[in-house]
């Protein structure tokens, strides 16, 4: 058990985290409640603001399913995530 939990990513600071939840669907979907905005959008990545830093998804046939005032919906093939400060 020791040695699965150490070749989990590094995650930021809490303090970093707040105002946004993330619900991550296998490797075709992310759901981020508390987004600030999207901020870069192609196939192959999408970046939004997300509290005090951004989070970028990258991956292939990249799509924004849903975007409300403060939240998206990423579908596609997931293969990458990026927590940008």
């Amino acid at each position: 058990m020791k040695k699965k939990l150490e070749n989990l990513p590094s995650m930021p600071p809490p303090s970093l985290l707040s105002g946004f939840r993330m619900e991550i669907s296998g490797n075709r979907e992310a759901v981020l409640e508390g987004c600030g905005g999207v901020v870069e959008y192609s196939e192959d990545s999408i970046r939004v603001r997300a509290g005090k830093m951004s989070v970028r998804f990258t991956g292939r046939n990249l799509k924004i399913k849903c975007l409300t005032a403060d939240s998206l919906v990423v579908e596609g093939y997931l293969t990458g995530l990026e927590f940008l400060t």
